[in-house]
């Protein structure tokens, strides 16, 4: 047999709905048809965004207040920054994130052009309901934390704050052409 069966069904399927899709009128583009395609940036974003917080705090502790140099302190000062890092850092690093690095980048990578404004707002929102919420979602998860925490409600909330008032960019979308190589052998 050249296909197992489940194969050729969905094989079948598919050359069925070919006509049939073919038949039907093209509606226009609307900035509703991307959204999941933003919420998946802006979790990404999101969680990049966090990390970049996380260390940026970190790394901002250690200049300000350097750890001694002997042993038993050191470790304790280090785990105090640390800790500090992790509660503040994420909390300052995910609405920039989820907003820029996300869903702006989204929308305007698929020509909508978005509040960006409004995006930022429903990121902060969205990660002060997050936190709220989930309470210590990272250190004691829960099945709801999985689900609603600071970085999927800030990524919900800046998809949100950018349709409100979205509009699809006339035109061709851009293309963004980048050389990794210029040059030539």
């Amino acid at each position: 047999m050249i296909c197992s069966k489940k194969i050729c069904v969905f094989a079948l399927a598919m050359l069925m709905a070919l006509p049939a899709a073919e038949g039907r009128a093209e509606r226009p583009t609307q900035p509703t048809d991307y959204i999941v395609l933003e919420f998946l940036f802006g979790v990404q974003g999101a969680i990049l965004g966090g990390g970049l917080g996380f260390y940026a705090t970190y790394w901002t502790l250690s200049l300000m207040q350097p750890c001694p140099p002997a042993q038993p302190e050191r470790r304790s000062c280090e785990l105090g920054t640390t800790l500090i890092s992790l509660i503040v850092g994420p909390n300052l690093g995910i609405p920039p994130g989820a907003t820029f690095l996300g869903v702006a980048l989204a929308g305007t990578l698929v020509g909508i052009q978005g509040n960006v404004l409004l995006a930022f707002v429903g990121s902060v929102l969205g990660t002060l309901v997050g936190a709220a919420v989930a309470g210590n979602w990272v250190v004691e998860p829960t099945d709801l934390s999985l689900v609603v925490n600071p970085v999927t409600m800030a990524a919900l909330g800046a998809t949100i704050g950018y349709n409100i008032g979205a509009t699809v960019l006339q035109g061709p979308t851009p293309t963004y052409r980048i050389a990794l190589f210029t040059h030539r052998f």
